[in-house]
């Protein structure tokens, strides 16, 4: 039974849940259950039906007895395990009784949570939040990885290496310490007892891959509260959070996950749950600190030059025209300057390609170190570069592109290992966009590309005046 009141109103899709039970009455209540919930749910009788049912529905999340039939849980977790399609598939085993001994057997089987048969709906729906929260995170993974082998950038994730940075807080420091003792064994992890202010402080130390927080019953508020600004404080948002409870309440197990907790250990501090908890949400913080890395090196490849490490074009053209706009609010003026290597292609000829490259890396090196931190450099072309000035005025910019032609003048490239020093020159044409009370109806981008145009055409009249020398556009009016 699929909840289409949910569908119509929501607008979305509502997630799917497999669940595997072969008592009829516990299935029909889960289903009313989750489907007044807004969970679309599909039915299996048994083990070997429900993994039928994963592959063929693909469910969000599985949720299952833990009784056997023709085989055991930990058999059936296992075969999710090894089948590549079902292998990241969260599975929810459900238990009769509180046995810590075959809580922990499932969950090293490969269970994403144990939880009590029949399970209490509030619970039930505040794991399942925090199981699709970070089941959504593997889809992102999953497709930034598609993404990179399509465009040929593919390369093999890195492995957990480095040791994982855990934190433990307590109400007492005493038994945080002795929590960390009793951790202490946990593999390829350091774990260390810190104080709230410690984890809040973006200066010690550095940030950590997992934190453990103890909510107490009696006084919760200062424990989700905690929860709650961890997993918001930029130092901690990406940092797994594993709460754990004093008492196994409903009502402190809800707050602790919709506070943003990971996981939560309901029954109290248990050094083996707790380890493996660890663990796993360690690997998973470092896989998406590998992805996060590999997408930020993906956009600073698509906005910089190769060759000179310089931003390009398209790069040069948006920050253009978010200087135009900034400027034009503030009312000051700002300059474009459009630089090109003369004779350039004598520099390939002669001496080689080679020797061409790093005129031009030189060359980017001392425009870089020659101009204002505020000021962007981009090589735009083969021997061109563009150079954006904010807050620049007509004199100034005459003034500082007279000084770069004549710095560049008057330096000595060393280009090759058995070549002499060479001496290269270069054309500007510089143009500036003027404060006006009458502003054209024209956007940013538009005026960028035109002031670019303008620098251009006066580049290009440097070029036919004998080179070696700056012209300024025409003053323009904003």
């Amino acid at each position: 039974m699929v909840n289409h009141k949910f569908k119509k109103v929501s607008g979305i899709m509502p997630r799917k849940v497999l669940i595997v039970e072969d008592i009829a009455t516990n299935r029909i209540v889960l289903n009313v259950k989750l489907s007044s919930a807004g969970y679309d749910v599909v039915q299996a009788t048994s083990a070997e039906a429900g993994l039928a049912a994963a592959l063929a529905t693909q469910p969000d999340v599985v949720l299952a007895s833990a009784r056997p039939d023709k085989m055991s849980p930990e058999q059936f977790l296992r075969a999710f395990g090894e089948h590549p399609q079902l292998a990241k598939l969260p599975v929810i085993m459900l238990m009769e009784g509180y046995n810590p001994a075959a809580r922990l057997k499932l969950l090293k089987a490969g269970a994403a949570d144990v939880m009590s048969h029949p399970p209490k709906i509030g619970a039930l729906l505040a794991r399942f939040r925090s199981i699709l929260r970070r089941h959504d995170s593997r889809e992102d993974a999953l497709l930034t990885e598609r993404m990179a082998q399509s465009l040929g950038f593919s390369e093999a994730p890195s492995g957990f290496v480095s040791a994982a940075q855990v934190s433990v807080t307590a109400s007492a420091p005493t038994r945080a310490k002795a929590w960390c003792a009793a951790l202490s064994t946990t593999p390829d992890c350091l774990i260390q007892p810190r104080d709230d202010t410690q984890l809040l402080n973006e200066h010690t130390g550095a940030s950590p891959d997992v934190l453990v927080v103890e909510v107490q019953a009696d006084a919760p508020e200062a424990g989700l509260c905690l929860l709650a600004d961890l997993r918001a404080h930029p130092r901690t948002r990406d940092a797994g959070l594993v709460a754990v409870l004093d008492r196994p309440l409903e009502t402190l197990y809800c707050d602790a996950m919709d506070r943003g907790a990971d996981d939560v250990l309901p029954h109290g501090f248990c050094p083996i749950e707790l380890g493996l908890r660890i663990r796993q949400l360690a690997t998973h913080k470092k896989r998406n600190d590998h992805r996060r890395a590999y997408m930020h090196e993906g956009l600073r490849a698509a906005v910089t030059d190769p060759l000179t490490g310089l931003y390009n074009r398209r790069f040069a053209a948006l920050k253009l025209a978010q200087t135009v706009a900034d400027c034009e609010a503030t009312g000051q003026s700002c300059a474009v300057m459009a630089i090109d290597v003369d004779h350039f292609k004598q520099v390939n000829d002669v001496l080689g390609h080679s020797a061409g490259d790093t005129a031009l890396i030189e060359l980017a090196a001392l425009l870089q170190h020659s101009l204002r931190p505020e000021d962007l450099v981009a090589r735009i072309g083969g021997e061109e570069f563009l150079v954006v000035m904010p807050h620049t005025h007509h004199g100034h910019a005459q003034e500082i592109a007279n000084r770069l032609r004549a710095m560049i003048d008057a330096h000595p490239f060393h280009l090759a290992s058995n070549a002499p020093l060479h001496h290269i020159t270069v054309s500007i044409g510089v143009a500036v966009q003027e404060p006006c009370q009458h502003r054209e109806r024209t956007n940013p981008p538009d005026r960028a590309e035109a002031l670019i145009a303008s620098a251009d055409a006066a580049l290009y009249r440097s070029k036919r005046h004998g080179r070696n020398q700056v012209t300024m556009s025409i003053r323009t009016a904003a």
